[in-house]
């Protein structure tokens, strides 16, 4: 079974409850669940959340929507990942991160179709694609292996923190994207983090949003032909893992 796992939480540092956010009157948090079932090679989607009080409106969300939910720790998010994919026994678990509303389902079918071909423990995409696209494919074997790894806070609140640190020690693969997915190399910022993003993304939601879905592709043409739309959000940086302390 390939399982995608979309951890959400309330607690934003920069934005606060951002994943119960809306565009087009539906919350954040649906819609990347609703992308991430379009994915061909996507077998079940779960909802990953802490045990935090703060977190019960995502689970009453779900319930409301008929989605499934796993609660478990807050700050340790690998130990959530790990107990929710023991729940379910996957051989495949796709990590959707629930702040990245336009994610490309095709990505996420490309990158499990290699990882299903070559049985590797992780599968990599070119550098060089939008900041939004929230999207990590490994094996239970590998999530068994950070599991065991992980030993600091960042690791730990991180998930593949382990691997991000020690590459030389799993099977892994990158692998080129095909022409179907060439809109992805772009330096556009298409996260939800700020205020300042989440004004961008409303926008083009409020433009896109046709018949229960945004297309990427169509939104990146338009950011193309219209540059000055990325002056909203472009003095945030982004966060990275190997910058953090």
């Amino acid at each position: 079974m390939n399982l995608v796992i979309i951890q959400a939480h309330m607690g934003s540092t920069r934005l606060p409850g951002k994943v119960m956010k809306k565009f087009c009157n539906k919350e954040v948090l649906l819609h990347v669940y609703d992308r991430c079932c379009r994915g061909a090679k996507v077998d079940k989607v779960v909802i990953a959340t802490s045990l935090n009080k703060e977190n019960d409106v995502i689970e009453e969300l779900c319930h409301k929507n008929g989605l499934d939910c796993f609660r478990g720790s807050e700050n340790d998010v690998l130990d959530r990942y790990y107990e929710c994919a023991k729940k379910y026994q996957p051989k495949i678990i796709i990590r959707v991160t629930s702040d990245c509303p336009l994610l490309e389902p095709k990505l996420i079918d490309f990158l499990v179709s290699n990882i299903e071909k070559d049985q590797v423990e992780f599968v990599e995409e070119e550098k060089g694609l939008l900041i939004g696209h929230g999207t990590d494919v490994f094996s239970m074997k590998a999530l068994e292996k950070l599991k065991k790894n992980s030993f600091t806070n960042k690791q730990k609140e991180h998930v593949i923190g382990y691997y991000l640190d020690n590459k030389n020690e799993f099977t892994s693969k990158t692998y080129p994207l095909g022409k179907d997915l060439e809109h992805l190399f772009r330096p556009y910022r298409l996260t939800l983090d700020t205020k300042e993003d989440y004004e961008l993304l409303n926008f083009l939601y409020t433009m896109f949003y046709k018949d229960g879905y945004a297309d990427l592709k169509s939104i990146i043409d338009y950011i193309d032909h219209n540059p000055e739309i990325l002056d909203i959000n472009k003095c945030i940086q982004q966060k990275d893992y190997f910058q953090e302390n």
